[in-house]
């Protein structure tokens, strides 16, 4: 036997020639055989042929085994290096996409703060107007309200309006206002 390791073609190949040599060796001791000392002679081939047999049967199912295992370590190889390829590409792209999102979301609060701003700007003048509007309105009905008022209860307002309650020769009382300058 040789030290190399042969291939499971090789090994197969071997075994078959050695199961043919066998079948061989049984027809040509059928045919031939007449002597007990030739069938144990034949037979003694036969049991080396056979011990040759399973040895090389067992090289079969080792390098077959072998072959097994790296190409199952192969096929994980592959696989892991097609992964991390996969989710580099991927990270790359979650990448782009996150920086996209960035700039969107940038974008999108300027133009926010740009319209709130400009309605704002609208609300502040609005409220502006109105505060105006209503600084006139109170001005000129609060002249007309107050006189009103005074005309129906001189007695309250009299003293506040710079008047004094005086009494006539009739009895009745009335508010004073003196006009000396």
């Amino acid at each position: 036997m040789s030290t190399a390791a042969k291939s499971p073609a090789e090994l197969i190949a071997n075994l078959t020639d050695q199961v043919r040599l066998l079948r061989q060796d049984v027809g040509n001791l059928t045919a031939t055989a007449t002597t007990k000392a030739e069938a144990a002679k034949l037979m003694a081939r036969i049991e080396k042929a056979s011990e040759e047999a399973f040895v090389h049967a067992q090289e079969v199912i080792d390098a077959s085994e072998h072959l097994g295992r790296r190409m199952h370590q192969d096929s994980a190889s592959a696989a892991q290096v097609a992964a991390e390829r996969a989710i580099k590409s991927l990270e790359h792209e979650i990448s782009a996409a996150a920086n996209h999102m960035r700039l969107e979301s940038v974008r999108s609060s300027k133009e926010a703060l740009h319209r709130f701003g400009g309605g704002l700007a609208v609300f502040g003048g609005i409220a502006a107007l109105g505060g105006v509007l209503g600084i006139v309105a109170l001005l000129l009905i609060q002249g007309r309200g107050d006189a009103r008022e005074f005309g129906k209860h001189p007695e309250v307002f009299c003293t506040s309006a710079g008047g004094e309650i005086a009494t006539n020769s009739d009895g009745r009382r009335f508010c004073g206002i003196w006009i000396d300058s």
